[in-house]
């Protein structure tokens, strides 16, 4: 099965998210403005080459970040110059001192990028996420594949790790430098996908599912796309597929399954961020792409509380939000909307409200925005 198809049957489900209260206020007066001049954002995205009469599109990937000053427009800057064979970015972090980092691939080789330095992971077929600890170490996580079989990875600088009872690695995140992987593997005895996180490259057992006691056997799949830590717990978002109503978006909290109720079409959770108590998950109810903040009930309750969700766009045709980041309670969100002919148009959320991206994106093909990261300039 083609690499890209799990996170197509993702999108094509059918759940919806009810379980939190709708916010139609701005965002929490508690939060920092927004600025140019004060924050520097920068979002990864991909797109198609455009392709001559006997090819296919082909993935080429880019940074595009905000002016310093606002009267200015926004760069954008392309990951391997001079290579359109197929270089594609799933992730992006960006530390204090503006140093960008990117995990992707090109060709069969994952890879990441310090700015424009490319670096090669051995054993590896993709890269899916990156982040540096607080000493300044590079880490990665993805997958190796080989024929038919894949493997989860981590890499510490470019040192591989094989992740136990893994089959990809899909993000990572540090908190009190330890870090945090989530993804999933799969069941030996009948094939299916079963959510798993590592901390520090050790490996939890399959987080739990609503499957469990009804089914011994696990015959319904569970991912986990991304996690967060508090430093005393975390949080991971997901989805597992239900007989009746098709995919259960998830948030699992310390291994604790916490559903959302099913009300609509084509729903996902994709990616999760902390800060000063709370978190942050963004993703998708129905056609609406949305985000949602949360806090846990209690130190010994694994449930959610205090949930509010943000509605980004209108629902008359499908949109989505790919990834998230929080700085200062601002919140910056990027994904797509469907144009009416199937095509897809970025989008840049702060605090709820679009942000303009410049004409300069109109000169690409198919751009498809897949992460995000706000800091202090």
């Amino acid at each position: 099965m083609h690499w890209r198809s799990v996170f197509l049957y993702i999108a094509l489900c059918s759940i919806s998210l009810t379980a939190c209260d709708k916010e139609k206020e701005e965002q929490n007066s508690s939060s920092d403005s927004f600025s140019n001049e004060k924050y520097a954002i920068y979002m990864a995205f991909v797109y198609d080459s455009i392709p001559s009469a006997s090819s296919k599109n082909i993935t080429c990937s880019g940074i595009w970040s905000n002016a310093k000053y606002s009267a200015e427009s926004p760069s954008i800057h392309k990951l391997s110059p001079g290579r359109d064979e197929g270089v594609e970015v799933f992730d992006i972090c960006v530390t204090e001192d503006k140093n960008v980092y990117a995990a992707g691939c090109f060709g069969n080789a994952a890879v990441y990028w310090e700015n424009d330095k490319e670096v090669e992971l051995p054993e590896g077929r993709v890269a899916m996420g990156i982040g540096v600890d607080p000493k300044g170490i590079v880490y990665t996580c993805g997958f190796q594949k080989e024929g038919y079989d894949e493997s989860a990875k981590m890499w510490i600088g470019t040192n591989p790790k094989v992740l136990k009872n893994g089959t990809r690695a899909q993000k990572l995140s540090f908190y009190n430098g330890r870090c945090y992987i989530a993804g999933y593997g799969n069941n030996e005895e009948n094939e299916v996908e079963e959510a798993r996180i590592w901390i520090d490259g050790q490996a939890y057992n399959k987080l739990s599912q609503d499957n469990d006691d009804k089914n011994k056997n696990g015959d319904y799949p569970a991912l986990a796309n991304d996690i967060a830590s508090d430093g005393d717990n975390w949080w991971c978002v997901g989805q597992e597929r239900n007989s009746g109503v098709g995919y259960l978006p998830k948030v699992w909290i310390n291994r604790s399954n916490n559903n959302l109720k099913r009300e609509g079409p084509a729903s996902s959770l994709t990616c999760i961020k902390y800060e000063n108590g709370t978190f942050y998950i963004g993703g998708n109810d129905g056609y609406h792409a949305m985000y949602w903040s949360a806090t846990q009930k209690s130190s010994k309750e694994n449930r959610i509380n205090n949930c509010q969700e943000y509605d980004l766009s209108s629902g008359t045709t499908q949109a989505k939000v790919d990834d998230i980041d929080v700085l200062n309670g601002i919140v910056v969100c990027c994904g797509y909307e469907r144009s009416a002919v199937g095509s897809n148009i970025p989008k840049l959320w702060i605090n709820g409200s679009e942000y303009p991206l410049g004409e300069q994106l109109n000169n690409y093909s198919n751009v498809r925005p897949c992460a995000v990261a706000i800091v202090k300039r």
